[in-house]
């Protein structure tokens, strides 16, 4: 069966996500699998030396092009990863951390092959007051303190 990894960071605020690994794996024992709109994702590697051990034909893509093959799924995931990271770098972000959600690898993989420190955050007890304070905070850094002529054209 073969499945993708969304090799996806955040630099700062905005999501690179040119970069997918395929893989084919015939054996699924060694993962946790879930199915989404008739598609298969990987949602947790139960055995990584077996998962490792049981990837093949594995492809790193850059916006649809193919840019590199490699025999083992760990090199691949930690130098797609690297990859992301330099395009973050480059545009200046202060932080890059990785995308975690459907499609992107279980956060246990990722901890295994990123190549920088790791804190993922717990999930907010109160996620209303949260997604509030975020909405405001948004809010603020897009509109600021804008003075009444900001719209008009100045010649």
């Amino acid at each position: 069966m073969e499945f993708f990894f969304f090799i996806d960071v955040y630099a700062d605020r905005e999501l690179i996500d040119y970069y997918i690994i395929t893989f084919k794996l015939d054996d699924l024992s060694s993962v946790e699998i879930t199915d989404q709109q008739d598609k298969f994702y990987i949602r947790g590697v139960k055995d990584w030396e077996k998962f490792k051990k049981d990837a093949y034909d594995i492809t790193l893509y850059e916006m649809g092009d193919e840019i590199d093959r490699f025999k083992d799924i760990e090199t691949a995931l930690r130098e797609a990863y690297k990859i992301a990271i330099g395009e973050g770098a480059r545009r200046g972000a202060k932080k890059i951390v990785p995308a975690i959600g459907f499609g992107n690898p279980p956060p246990s993989v990722v901890e295994r092959v990123y190549p920088g420190k790791l804190e993922f955050e717990k999930f907010p007890e109160d996620l209303d007051s949260f997604l509030d304070k975020i909405v405001k905070e948004t809010f603020m850094e897009t509109t600021g303190e804008r003075s009444k002529d900001d719209d008009e054209i100045h010649f």
